[in-house]
């Protein structure tokens, strides 16, 4: 794993973190698949060849995914 892949993957692991969002990472002939879990949860964030685009790729939709998951907890909040 070269330097730029060790960063994407860090940066998306510690912004997972900052979320609590768990990362997963599936190998295939394909390439990668990033997914997330929450609880018993999850899904596919994202699934390209090259795992450095790949987690850069993800860093977007888990962010958006996190930004979701504090409205439904502020909506919950409120009632």
């Amino acid at each position: 794993m070269d330097l730029g892949a060790l960063r994407a993957v860090a940066d998306l692991l510690s912004a997972a973190e900052r979320h609590g969002i768990g990362v997963t990472f599936v190998p295939d002939a394909e390439g990668w698949t990033i997914g997330y879990m929450v609880g018993n949860g999850g899904g596919d964030l994202v699934a390209g060849y090259n795992l450095t685009d790949t987690a850069r790729a993800a860093l977007r939709p888990l962010e958006d995914l996190a930004a979701q998951r504090e409205q439904a907890r502020r909506e919950r909040g409120q009632r």
